[in-house]
């Protein structure tokens, strides 16, 4: 998922292009505004955590963009490329 910064930052192309280059396919896409409970929902299992309101708040700000990727590795390499949770940890 793209979130709204990416989204407003103009960085769905370049994303999508990252992934590509990798060698993977890009099989489903979509532009939504999913909402504050859905991210709720989606975030559950953080909601003791002092994060959840400000991520519900940050993810639900804008639209997102979501997406379905095949591929040999694609969620290892994924991972890889868009870095950890937290880079501070």
């Amino acid at each position: 998922m793209i979130k709204p910064d990416g989204v407003q930052r103009g960085m769905v192309g370049e994303i999508i292009s990252r992934f590509e280059r990798k060698g993977f396919k890009l099989v489903g896409l979509n532009l939504t505004a999913p909402g504050k409970p859905t991210f709720e929902e989606h975030y559950a299992e953080h909601k003791e955590r002092p994060f959840f309101t400000p991520l519900v708040a940050f993810a639900s700000s804008g639209p997102v963009v979501s997406m379905v990727w095949e591929g040999h590795n694609v969620v290892k390499t994924g991972r890889k490329m868009i870095g950890v949770t937290n880079p501070d940890a």
